[in-house]
């Protein structure tokens, strides 16, 4: 198979992937309305484990213990992009509306970008600051529902603090995975990641007393369990990781601006949702933002 065609399988594995995250955020907000979000993201993570572990078994490089470097480099993983990121994910959307959170999630290349250059010392230029800039401001007209000055009155909602911790939460993954790839296949640093997440929140979840009962799930609720795991997670990691392995991570991040798309359309087709003036063009001034900022 030639060079071209791989990265054309894999833009479209992409493509894929971020339709299912945009699928997410409706499956989860039903299911956080449900259950208890940590109850949610427990049993999504064991399906996820369960099947990222079956496809390391048929895979070449087999299930073989992680040396001690790979389970730093796993647990780093798993805390920021499976524990806290459900955590933030799952609390946030039992608060606020699927398409607002997806919105607002649209940031993730940008505070990549922002870090690059801050911490990184990656020059932006003028053009990308602009889309900075440009993204920043249409978070806080989505946030702000358009009344910039209710900022200042009532602060910013808990429902949309916690999104934006879920987006703190990916960054970090995204940058931490782009050196632990160097260690791991992308298949190894996924289901390890997944099971030291699944364990963090299975044990966070029973100490809280959160943890429901699988028998107590309806037929409905274990297929959306099955969605976030399977499809969501199984599937939808490993094309993500396999990404930043070939493309790097400011360019494989670039295509999370299609997850807002696909779950605005989703939540208003589906949940029923109304998309407000002030959310429709703060959201188009996130991702013109970070179009501006990633594109040549």
């Amino acid at each position: 198979m030639s060079e071209q065609t791989l990265l054309r399988t894999l833009y479209f594995k992409l493509l894929v992937s971020m339709a299912i995250w945009g699928g997410t955020f409706i499956v989860g907000r039903i299911l956080a309305q449900a259950l208890p979000p940590l109850s949610v993201a427990f049993w999504r993570f064991v399906v996820a484990t369960l099947c990222l572990f079956f496809l390391l078994w048929r895979s070449p490089a087999s299930v073989q213990m992680p040396d001690r470097n790979q389970w730093l480099w796993a647990l780093a993983l798993g805390l920021s992009g499976v524990f806290a990121y459900n955590v933030f994910f799952f609390f946030g959307l039992a608060r606020i509306p699927a398409s607002r959170a997806a919105l607002l999630v649209a940031l993730n290349p940008i505070m990549v970008a922002l870090v690059g250059a801050l911490l990184l010392r990656q020059a932006l230029g003028a053009r990308r600051w602009i889309g900075v800039v440009c993204s920043l401001l249409g978070a806080v007209t989505v946030i702000s529902h358009g009344d910039f000055a209710s900022l200042w009155r009532e602060g910013i909602g808990q429902g949309e603090l916690l999104i934006l911790g879920c987006c703190i939460s990916w960054v970090v993954y995204t940058l931490i995975g782009r050196n632990a790839m160097q260690h791991f296949s992308s298949l190894q640093a996924t289901a390890w990641a997944a099971l030291i997440g699944c364990v963090l929140l299975g044990l966070t979840a029973a100490l809280r007393g959160e943890l429901s009962s699988p028998l107590l799930l309806s037929p409905a609720e274990w297929g959306g369990v099955f969605y976030l795991g399977a499809l969501g997670t199984a599937a939808a990691f490993v094309w993500y990781s396999d990404g930043i392995k070939v493309l790097g991570a400011a360019k494989t991040i670039v295509f999370t601006n299609l997850v807002p798309v696909f779950a605005v359309l989703s939540s208003i087709v589906l949940l029923g949702e109304s998309l407000s003036l002030a959310t429709f063009l703060g959201g188009l001034g996130v991702v013109g933002g970070v179009w501006l900022t990633n594109s040549k």
